[in-house]
Order: C-alpha cells, then structure tokens, then sequence
C-alpha cells in the first residue's frame, strides 16, 4: 500500500539514523561509547520512586482507570504551586495548564492545532529534532532562523523578512537551549514579546532544561515572567531530563488558556492524558518543595569539566555551556559534513555522536555530544579519539 505523502516526505529522524550506526557496531562486538542520544544513565532517587510505587498500590484512587483528557486537578495545583514558587509566575490550574504525556507529544497536538497546511511557522535552526518534525506532520511551511555562534545562539529577529513575519502563525525558542547550550537573555526575550504583539503571532517557549544550570551565576529564567506574556504566550516544561525520568513520560504545556483549550481539542483525540499513578507520583514529587534537579546539574557539570578537559587536551577545542546536558562543537575542518564525520568517528572509535545536521539546516557543520557517559569513559573516550587521529 502507499504510504501517505506526509509519510514519504518525512526524513529519518536524527537520532534512529544514530542508533543505526551504534547497533551496528554492537553487532560486531565493539565496545560503545555513546554520547548520541540525551538519555539520562541515572535513576530517578529513591523517593521519587516510593511515590510511583504508592501511587501504583494506591487503592483509594483507582490510579489504573483512564485519566480525566485534561489530567488530574491535583496535579495541576502542583504544577501551579511549583511555577509561583520557581518563577513567581501565577497559572490558573483549571485553565492555564495541560499535562502532557512527554513535552514531544505535546508539540505535536499544539502544532496541529494552530497550523494548517502552508501555513508559517518561525522555528530556530538548529534546534531540537521534533520542533521542525511536528511542523512537519502539520504540513507547514518551516522558517529556520539561524542561530549564529556571534550572535550568542539568539535569534536575530530583525533579519526575519517583513512577508514573513507577517504570515508567521508562531514563533518558537528554547533556553537553555538544545542542542547549542546557550542561555536566554531578558532583551531577547522582550524583544520576542514584542514581536508576538506587532504580528499577531503565537509565541511558545520552551524551557525544558531550565533546572539544569551547571553554574551559580546563571538561574534561567521563565518567559512568562514577562509582564502580560501569558496573553501571547505559552511555554513547555519536561520533567524527563531534570528528575531522570524520560520513561515516565511527563511534561506540562502552561499559558494562554485559549491555546491550552485548543491543543486540547486536538490531544483528547489522541490519548487519555498520562498515567494516573504517574500524575500523582509527580503531584506528590512537586509538593515537597524542593529543588531535586541540583544533582543533576552537578553530575553534569562535574561530566562537562571532565569532557572539556580531556577533548581540548587532545586538540578539539570544545566550549563549555552554562546549563543543559549537551556539548556542541564543530568538527574538524577536512570533513564535508557532520554525518560524515560522525560515522567515520564511530567506525574508528566507537565514540557515538549526532550529527549537527539532524537539528536542522544551522546545525551542519557541527556534532552534539550528551552528558550521559561517566567521567571515566569520558576520559577513554578521548584517549581513543586522539589514537585515531581523525581530528588531523
């Protein structure tokens, strides 16, 4: 049967193309150093595992029933509770905040509920893979705004066509930022706000590693902090890389009630919002009041400092990002491509990486390495690049 064109015309996403590289190898018996895909290598703590376990053997609330489309009313408060308290941003629970099963899913029901076919969407470049593939699904027609290395990985908003910013139905960002590591700046953010009242455009932030700053200095900051922003405005929040619960699949769109309303239309046709022992696990998690990512950003940041240590010892003059679980760094000059290079890398050392290509048109030229090796393989890993000499 043929497949439809939405279907044909989808490309292999990133990071299945990298997987196929690394099974491979593992099929040969090579021993894989994998810093492809940002899959946190911890556990959740214990406690936040006693909590899905209370919630599972939970006999009061029949946590094994389908959830209500909009989740649990207690897990909202939760959610609101934690945005006053980290943010002092003030959310209406019944209104102004939808649980989604994973921030990607979530994307994907917004996507197709604010954007028919040819339509614009404002998206940067490079950016995390399934921003662009859920405008893909839409059928829309993807503007790439270039993040630039001088301009800090901050949207140049002023270089956007007037034509285009005139049909743009959105306009997207994320910070910290996936995959560059780059921080938001308040001016860039009033500026975006700006732009979102002057065209009439959706503005959606998303700040999934907001928890994860690996420095003192730097306490990333809620777009809708802004004054007003919530007229404009909404903003995706994951739990996945903060508490190290990708599987858990929890993640929370929160602003303009008419958008949360809206994405909702689309979402009750999909699902029946997350796991209900998994909503009151997290509820429970978020009431306790206390900053549980701290370890993992020092975890990060102990694994940051070692890469950049041992890589720029051995000649790869990496940088070294203020917040998130990524490094991205360009590659050596000689190869044509980042999928190149990453294939040639793994074949010579069994050192995976992605490719900047997979995060859009602004990504080729460089390679995104995820956090999630020890600093003891860390430290092999560089070994083994610098036997190699790919890097020339």
């Amino acid at each position: 049967m043929q497949a439809s064109k939405r279907v044909l015309n989808m490309p292999t996403y990133v990071f299945a193309a990298v997987d196929e590289i690394k099974f491979a190898l593992i099929k040969e018996g090579v021993d894989v150093i994998d810093f492809g895909i940002g899959n946190p290598d911890q556990r959740p703590p214990k406690f936040m595992l006693d909590a899905l376990h209370r919630a599972i053997d939970d006999e009061k609330h029949q946590n094994h029933r389908y959830s209500q489309f909009m989740g649990i009313i207690e897990l909202r408060k939760a959610v609101a509770d934690w945005y006053k308290r980290r943010f002092n941003v003030t959310l209406d629970p019944e209104t102004e905040i939808l649980p989604l099963v994973g921030s990607k899913e979530g994307l994907l029901c917004l996507y197709l509920a604010y954007l028919d076919k040819g339509e614009t969407a404002l998206i940067p470049s490079p950016c995390y893979p399934a921003h662009i593939g859920a405008a893909r699904v839409a059928e829309a027609d993807i503007q790439e705004m270039g993040l630039l290395e001088e301009n800090k990985f901050l949207p140049d908003l002023d270089a956007i066509a007037p034509d285009v910013a005139r049909r743009a139905k959105f306009l997207l960002f994320n910070y910290p930022n996936n995959p560059t590591g780059a921080e938001e700046t308040r001016e860039f953010y009033e500026k975006a706000l700006e732009f979102g009242i002057k065209h009439n455009t959706l503005l959606i932030s998303d700040i999934a590693y907001s928890e994860l700053s690996m420095e003192p200095d730097y306490r990333p900051m809620s777009f809708l902090e802004l004054p007003d922003a919530k007229k404009y405005a909404v903003e995706f929040y994951s739990c996945s890389k903060s508490y190290n619960m990708p599987g858990w699949r929890v993640g929370f769109l929160v602003g303009n009630s008419e958008v949360i309303a809206n994405t909702l239309k689309i979402k009750t046709a999909k699902d029946f919002s997350i796991f209900l022992a998994v909503q009151r696990a997290i509820a429970d998690i978020l009431n306790m009041g206390e900053d549980f990512a701290r370890p993992n950003a020092e975890l990060y940041r102990k694994r940051r400092d070692r890469l950049v240590q041992h890589f720029r010892a051995i000649g790869w003059d990496v940088p070294k990002p203020k917040a998130g679980m990524y490094i991205w760094t360009r590659i050596p000059k000689r190869f044509s491509d980042s999928m190149t290079f990453v294939k040639e890398l793994a074949k010579r050392t069994g050192v995976i990486v992605s490719p900047g290509s997979g995060f859009g048109g602004y990504g080729e030229g460089f390679v995104r390495m995820a956090l999630v090796v020890d600093e003891d393989r860390v430290e092999e890993a560089a070994k083994r690049i610098a036997d190699s000499g790919i890097l020339g």
